[in-house]
């Protein structure tokens, strides 16, 4: 595997800061459509509307 692909293919954890109010709506609405929170999160960052 080229340098540029391994550095592609890496997992980075971000983290952030929720107030229990704001975890509980995160998961409830990841649970509702049956994806994880991380799946969720990402459909919400990088979906274009």
């Amino acid at each position: 595997m080229k340098d540029t692909q391994q550095k592609e293919s890496r997992k980075l954890m971000v983290h952030v800061y929720l107030t229990d109010a704001e975890k509980a709506r995160i998961e409830e609405s990841a649970k509702k459509l049956g994806i994880s929170v991380s799946a969720y999160i990402k459909v919400k960052l990088f979906s274009e509307y």
